[in-house]
């Protein structure tokens, strides 16, 4: 049984869990504040299909431009255990306040994403009012609105994956280097840098 496997696998669930659930709360608050600028719980209980539909395409795809966050981290943490080959507390710690920066960043730039798209959307349609027509249950404009947030938010991904692994520096937390002082050319502990 490998044990870093199991930990990492836990590290992960949780983290998915926990921040999911919170990015599923932040997500409906800027939905209805932002976008549909009204209190929608009470449309989707009045049985509006639009609605309902509408934010829980945006709220997928902020969950998974967020989920980037969640790779990133434990990439960071992988890393420093595989470099230690054990795991202490010091490397979970700093393992998860790059989980924090990161999901900060992810939360912050996925929502000005989705919101950008959806107003260039918007914008460029000046026959159509989305919103109204979403808040009358044309469910036919929820659809087409919701799927070009979700192919946007397909499109753009990868490279938000690229960004938020940039942040990244793994050569800081790789803990041994090579001592090129070291007449045998040896292999010396090098203490990991904290996360900038």
């Amino acid at each position: 049984m490998d044990t870093n496997r199991i930990i990492f696998s836990i590290y992960d669930v949780s983290l998915s869990l926990v921040f999911g659930l919170l990015t599923i709360y932040i997500a409906l608050k800027v939905i209805d504040k932002l976008v549909l600028k009204v209190n929608t719980l009470k449309m989707v209980k009045e049985g509006n299909i639009s609605i309902a539909l509408f934010k829980a395409i945006l709220i997928i795809c902020t969950l998974l431009l967020i989920q980037t966050s969640i790779k990133s981290s434990n990439s960071a943490l992988q890393t420093m255990v595989e470099a230690h080959n054990k795991i202490t507390i010091k490397i979970f710690m700093i393992s998860l306040g790059y989980f924090f920066l990161f999901y900060a960043i992810s939360l912050t730039f996925s929502v000005l994403l989705i919101l950008i798209s959806f107003f260039v959307y918007i914008k460029a349609t000046i026959d159509l009012d989305e919103i109204a027509e979403i808040k009358k249950n044309n469910i036919a404009v929820s659809i087409s609105l919701s799927l070009i947030i979700f192919g946007m938010t397909l499109f753009i991904r990868p490279a938000f994956h690229n960004l938020i692994g940039s942040f990244v520096n793994y050569n800081a937390l790789q803990v041994e280097q090579v001592d090129t002082k070291n007449k045998g050319g040896g292999v010396v502990p090098k203490k990991i840098a904290p996360p900038r």
